[in-house]
């Protein structure tokens, strides 16, 4: 039997391997823009790498991060939705905000994370706040 192209329909509800995802913001309050450093190397200004390490170390996998905004002082990261716990008492965002403000003074960031806060947002982009 010939099978013909009009046998076919165009199917546009599909997924393609993805996971459910969230995104949560870290304003750090200060700016961390020089806080580009290696975490592996001896360095003092390995800010953004350590707060990077601290969330997956917290069991919250970064699939993707933003770039700095508002001044070089906030940071959005996504993660799997299934990593975050919004139930307990001490939510996961709470966990991770405690975490890295913890990595202040620690000697691999000079800027101070002290009053960093987390926040859970969702994907949007304002076409007047659009990052370029």
């Amino acid at each position: 039997m010939a099978i013909s192209k009009n046998n076919f329909s165009r199917n546009e509800n599909y997924e393609v391997g993805s996971v459910d995802m969230s995104f949560f913001t870290v304003d750090f309050v200060s700016d961390v823009s020089a806080e580009t450093a290696d975490l592996s190397a001896s360095n003092s200004t390995a800010g953004l790498e350590l707060t990077r390490a601290t969330i997956e170390n917290n069991g919250v996998p970064v699939l993707m991060e933003g770039p700095l905004v508002d001044s070089d002082t906030q940071k959005t990261y996504a993660t799997r939705t299934d990593c975050l716990d919004a139930i307990s008492s001490t939510t996961t965002l709470a966990a991770l905000q405690a975490a890295i403000r913890a990595i202040h003074g620690g000697g691999r960031i000079s800027a101070t994370v002290s009053s960093a806060t987390v926040t859970a947002t969702k994907l949007g982009i304002l076409t007047a706040a659009a990052v370029s």
